[in-house]
């Protein structure tokens, strides 16, 4: 037992560091599975996503949702709902509580499995355990990842993935049981990290050919992406109309080619140090939302350096240098990345420096991800990692604990302001003193209880009220037309939309469902033409919310 955590004493170690961060960072007190106060919108949806998939019977494709949105979100795989542990905990359902939400755990595994895949590839760069302390730290304080906090966008947080495919792409490994495992992951976390993954898969699949000249890697290559394609429909990826999968975008929330030392982000700047002129908020609120790429000044020092030894070792060899061609592909690999994330219309400074007109044939690649500046996060990795192999080759092994505590001292210092920031968005005393949604809704309850559906009138993107009524749906087993989805199938919308009006029109209402109104000259307007037939009601829960009904008689 001794000699095995001995031979294990890094990662374990490393674990240790991770848990005591994710405490630092965000607290043991968010993986309460009951606490669901604490998850900002996109968070929450991800929770009532789950919530209403608990319920439902299993079909092909998998993780679909009838009941929330009746057809115009269908899946949760658009509700951000972490499809991953969603089918982990469904057979258990009838076991866990009505409020229940895995993202407090899920991000602590998270920080667990950047250390270990940090572990795995500073193993491979011959690191010492000192410095690994120190790299893995600033892996986990990661601003690009910690910035998706505030978002709200835990599945984006999950980078160990993207470590994950650098460490198999070191490592060369041909087995396509291996690649088809870690896009299958990535896939049931998020669509986005899918993508990267894939992109490192094709490229590493592409350096294996050039590398042996053996056309089985394209067989491999291509039984992959069969194997992800039908593994997208299982999943229900392409259960939303196709104009919404390729809806387009691409452009509105792009990467600036300054970005890497920008310390902007969404509502802060994450800099001690840096500030005007050097930082800048883009012209573009996606850029600003979507943009953020900020190394921190601890990390920008370090790439400095490397850059100072590839210069030097440059002018100091006698002999050309051999790039052998793994990393020739590497950087071709980050250049395709790069592009993808400028997009055609490029940005310096926050203001568009260029644009120019995508090949036609080019374009279905590009629709299906508005976002592209997350495509530079791959690159952002290989760039911090490939600066620190370069910095540890050049620097006597004696000194790199130093440099490394030094780097790292720079960087905690430097991006201290956006810790803090998610430190007090977590604070337990502050989530205590939250205002807390009326559960219970007891009005609510009493008067739409022989009723099986909620018809908002009319649906669209983040109805009014939709976290308290999408709340109350799912614990009183009601369907509802509406919801909070990332995608979503606009002709069943509008067809609700349609129906609606008609139904009102000819004072024809559903008997099994109730008519739910934010607008109170729509709702003055068309109770007027059906209160013979129904029952007018305005109900004020316990926070002061107006639920405007028109319930038709039975």
């Amino acid at each position: 037992m001794l000699a095995f955590i001995l031979k294990k004493k890094d990662i374990i170690l490393l674990t240790i560091l991770a848990i005591l961060i994710f405490q630092f960072i965000f607290g043991f007190h968010l993986i309460d599975f009951s606490n669901i106060y604490w998850l900002p919108d996109d968070a929450y949806n991800g929770f009532l996503g789950w919530s209403f998939y608990r319920n439902a019977s299993e079909t092909l494709p998998f993780f679909k949702i009838f009941d929330y949105g009746m057809g115009v979100g269908s899946t949760i795989i658009y509700t951000d709902s972490l499809p991953i542990f969603a089918i982990i905990f469904k057979p258990f359902s009838s076991l866990l509580p009505v409020d229940f939400q895995y993202f407090g755990l899920w991000l602590f595994l998270s920080f667990i499995l950047t250390a270990y895949f940090s572990n795995r590839i500073l193993t491979y760069l011959n690191m010492d355990f000192i410095s690994k302390v120190f790299i893995t730290s600033s892996l986990l304080l990661s601003p690009i990842m910690l910035e998706r906090f505030i978002a709200g966008h835990f599945n984006l947080m999950s980078h160990w993935v993207l470590l994950w495919g650098i460490l198999l792409y070191l490592e060369n490994e041909k087995r396509v049981s291996k690649w088809f495992f870690i896009l299958l992951i990535s896939m049931l976390i998020h669509g986005y990290l899918f993508a990267m993954t894939l992109a490192i898969t094709i490229f590493h699949f592409m350096r294996l050919y050039l590398e042996k000249h053996n056309k089985k890697y394209f067989i491999s290559l291509f039984l992959l992406f069969v194997l992800s394609m039908f593994s997208l429909t299982a999943f229900g990826y392409f259960e939303v109309q196709a104009d919404e999968v390729f809806h387009g975008g691409w452009g509105g929330y792009r990467l600036d080619i300054l970005a890497f030392m920008n310390p902007i982000g969404r509502s802060l700047n994450w800099s001690t140090f840096i500030g005007e002129p050097v930082s800048f908020v883009p012209s573009q609120i996606g850029d600003l939302i979507e943009g953020f790429n900020y190394f921190g000044l601890g990390i920008l020092l370090n790439i400095l350096v490397s850059i100072y030894f590839l210069i030097r070792n440059s002018f100091n060899s006698e002999k050309p240098t051999n790039i052998p061609i793994y990393l020739k592909v590497l950087f071709l690999f980050s250049i395709f990345m790069i592009i993808f994330s400028l997009t055609n219309k490029v940005s310096l400074g926050g203001n568009e420096l260029f644009s120019y007109n995508m090949p036609e044939f080019l374009k279905p690649l590009t629709k299906p991800f508005r976002a592209s500046a997350r495509f530079f996060w791959p690159v952002y990795y290989l760039i911090l990692l490939g600066s620190i192999a370069i910095n540890a080759r050049n620097i006597k092994q004696k000194y790199l604990p130093i440099f490394f505590f030094f780097i790292f001292t720079i960087q905690i210092v430097d991006i201290q302001p956006g810790i803090q920031t998610i430190r007090a968005f977590n604070n337990k005393i502050y989530l205590d003193g939250l205002t807390k949604m009326d559960k219970e809704q007891t009005e609510l309850t009493r008067v739409t209880k022989d009723y099986n559906q909620i018809l908002y009138v009319f649906p669209e993107y983040a109805n009014k009220n939709w976290r308290e009524l999408l709340y109350f749906a799912y614990k009183n087993n009601k369907k509802t037309n509406f919801g909070y989805f990332a995608r979503r199938n606009w002709n069943i919308q509008e067809n609700y939309i349609q129906d609606l009006k008609k139904d009102f029109k000819n004072k024809i209402l559903d008997k099994n469902s109730i008519y739910y109104f934010s607008d109170k000259k729509i709702y003055e307007e068309l109770s007027s033409e059906v209160s013979q037939i129904s029952t007018i009601i305005t109900i004020n829960d316990s926070n002061g919310l107006n639920h405007m009904l028109i319930i038709p008689n039975k």
